[in-house]
């Protein structure tokens, strides 16, 4: 959204005019109403306490611009709206001359934010609609989304998570438009760590990801009941894997390149120490299926707002 502030609601270019401020019935400790007083480059009409704008008024720019709302020691205070000259409209609540509180801002393109500001930056929760149909809620620090929120892309796709200076940054669950799902660990907009990535057609992976693939140790799961735990690389199996089948009754070992499996190898020697792949049989035989299941349950991610 854009920024609220206006140059023309700097208070030390809006005094009232020293015709004004000299006349004794002016200075009286009592509010009075006036019409059109020329303030700067605007117009002011509304009340006035000792010279200065106070109570209920209305200011218009010469550009076109205006406030209409309450207004406390010369500043704008309390609730009020701003037209801007773009169309753009703000209107909530103020504090010497900013957007503080709770407040909607319309653009003239379409976009709405409703929730809390701090000097004119979106702080604390809120609700954020574009032209597009994508739409956010959840917590904003000075401006950007952080904290927990849910954001829905006009394609249907779906995150509910953490953020952190506006990128999808933590554990989180991602929906996507055509019913596959990512539950997991992001940074920078990315999956990074470890995570669970369901398709439609019952696959299942559960693993390391590194730059928005599988990469690491992981376990994958086809609709038919085979299964590779193994290592990953660049969304393909790439190293030492271990393959069961539902129509085998012992599991096979062998080792994969660009996801296809070049040979197979003796277990026992795999458990000789100056193996090769004695440290990634390790892995294998010590992956906790339960690590993701324990780590990301849905239900704990997917706040109530």
């Amino acid at each position: 959204m854009n920024n609220t502030q206006d140059e023309r609601m700097n208070p030390e270019d809006s005094q009232t005019t020293q015709k004004y401020r000299d006349e004794d019935s002016y200075l009286n400790n009592e509010i009075r109403y006036v019409e059109n007083l020329r303030i700067q480059n605007a117009l002011y009409t509304g009340e006035i306490l000792n010279g200065k704008r106070h109570g209920k008024g209305i200011q218009i720019w010469d550009d076109g611009a205006k406030y209409e709302g309450n207004w406390e020691n010369d500043k704008s205070n309390g609730y009020g709206t701003f037209y801007h000259i773009d169309g753009d409209v703000y209107q909530g609540f103020w504090k010497n001359n900013r957007a503080n509180g709770k407040g909607v801002y319309i653009s003239a393109e379409g976009g709405r934010y409703e929730g809390y500001w701090i000097d004119d930056v979106q702080n604390g929760f809120g609700t954020e609609k574009w032209n597009d149909g994508s739409s956010y809620k959840g917590n904003y620090d000075m401006g950007k989304k952080e904290g927990y929120g849910e954001y829905e892309w006009s394609n249907g796709c779906i995150y509910k998570g953490i953020w952190k200076d506006n990128k999808l940054y933590g554990k989180g669950v991602y929906y996507y438009s055509d019913g596959k799902k990512f539950i997991g660990e992001y940074v920078n907009n990315v999956k990074e760590g470890k995570g669970k990535y369901y398709w439609t057609d019952g696959k299942l992976y559960f693993g390391e990801f590194k730059q928005d693939k599988k990469e690491g140790i992981g376990k994958y799961i086809w609709k038919d009941g085979r299964i590779y735990l193994g290592f990953w690389k660049q969304n393909k199996q790439n190293g030492l894997g271990r393959y069961t089948s539902p129509n085998e009754n012992k599991d096979k070992f062998g080792i994969w390149v660009d996801g296809k499996r070049t040979q197979w190898l003796d277990e026992e020697e795999l458990k000789n120490e100056l193996n090769e792949f004695y440290e990634e049989y390790q892995q294998i035989l010590n992956f906790d299926e339960n690590f993701i299941d324990e780590d990301f349950d849905e239900e704990k991610i997917v706040q109530k707002l």
